[in-house]
């Protein structure tokens, strides 16, 4: 082998080791950009079901200051029967 083929050989395998990490970067970056697909929709699922919660918080806060005005209403009924 000469100097030029060693070179040209050289030249070849520089190329193609460039090429074989610009193609594994990319398939990375691919994976990461994936990745942060999947995160981004498991943010959007998880407040969806935050706003859900929220709502089945309110509706039994609601439902228990009904039965705490129900409990004094009857505390009231019945200590007004014990004075008489």
């Amino acid at each position: 082998m000469d100097i030029s083929s060693i070179n040209a050989l050289a030249s070849f395998v520089s190329i193609a080791g460039v090429v074989f990490a610009y193609l594994s970067f990319l398939k990375e970056k691919l994976k990461s950009a994936e990745d942060l697909g999947q995160l981004k929709q498991k943010v959007v699922t998880l407040e969806e079901q935050s706003k859900v919660n929220e709502n089945r918080f309110q509706t039994i806060e609601k439902k228990l200051d009904n039965i705490q005005v129900t409990l004094t209403r009857i505390d009231t009924s019945v200590k007004n029967l014990l004075k008489d």
